[in-house]
């Protein structure tokens, strides 16, 4: 979906990952609801798959994407508003070995 693209492409300029470290290895699939506005609903964003490490990794790998999505949210998403129902609830995978 091209704006689930662009939302994932937004998050991943955010994000803070030393390209060594275990995290970088790890690919993660998070769900999380939105607001018409294009912001985060609080108490929304969840982890729902993890792979590519321990579980210690992989819950680190959550708070670095979990950290990037609300720090990159500023005014909202630049999601389009008559799509609100194709975007409202958000499921992507995040590789953190890409940039």
């Amino acid at each position: 979906d091209e704006e689930i693209n662009g939302l994932k492409n937004d998050v991943r300029q955010c994000w803070i990952i030393d390209r060594g470290s275990p995290v970088s290895n790890v690919k993660l699939t998070v769900a999380m609801s939105m607001k018409p506005d294009g912001k985060v609903e609080v108490g929304s964003l969840r982890m729902i798959g993890g792979e590519g490490g321990s579980d210690r990794i992989i819950k680190t790998a959550f708070q670095v994407v979990r950290r990037a999505i609300l720090r990159c949210q500023k005014t909202g998403y630049d999601l389009p508003q008559e799509k609100y129902d194709r975007w409202r609830e958000i499921e992507i995978t995040f590789e953190l070995n890409q940039k």
